[in-house]
């Protein structure tokens, strides 16, 4: 088990790596008209499951993440390679999902971006934090982290040292 994957006792915590993919759309190309009314077709849109958990997000122009895709949307992918609409990329490995203490998320994040500004109009957007390449997610009060997995041991170092504002 890497030093990532390991267990940590602060308020981020970097998730076992799962499976990942991202679809990248050829300039130009349209992606099919039945998946583009499915998946979100501005950067910034996401798709989400009935817990509120991003399926699907278009976190840069022309590009997918789609974490632990459903084997169902791993074929729609798939078609939608084989039909020349852009390239599918599994990526397990490229991204680690990562938890923030919900008493911690916002003190956190606003230490490295300001929140409220990237995610104005938008449910996700690419970002570094702490010189750490990241996507980030939000569902209402709930935060969706994924941080380049070569960063991941790194971001939870730097976060861990942050001072934390409460009354000890």
């Amino acid at each position: 088990m890497s030093t990532a994957n390991a267990p940590n006792a602060g308020p981020v915590t970097a998730l076992p790596l799962a499976p990942c993919v991202e679809f990248v759309a050829y300039p130009r190309s349209a992606i099919a008209a039945s998946a583009a009314r499915e998946w979100p077709d501005m950067p910034g849109q996401t798709l989400r499951d009935a817990a509120g958990r991003p399926t699907v997000l278009h976190f840069a122009p022309n590009r997918w993440l789609v974490p632990t895709p459903l084997p169902s949307l791993l074929l729609q992918l798939t078609a939608l390679e084989r039909s020349a609409c852009g390239m599918l990329l599994e990526v397990e490995g490229k991204w680690q999902e990562v938890r923030i203490q919900a008493a911690h998320t916002r003190r956190i994040l606003a230490s490295g971006i300001d929140v409220e500004t990237i995610l104005k109009s938008r449910d996700c957007a690419a970002v570094v934090l702490f010189d750490c390449p990241a996507i980030l997610a939000r569902h209402e009060e709930t935060f969706h982290l994924w941080i380049a997995a070569s960063f991941a041991q790194s971001f939870i170092e730097v976060t861990a040292a942050l001072p934390d504002p409460r009354p000890s």
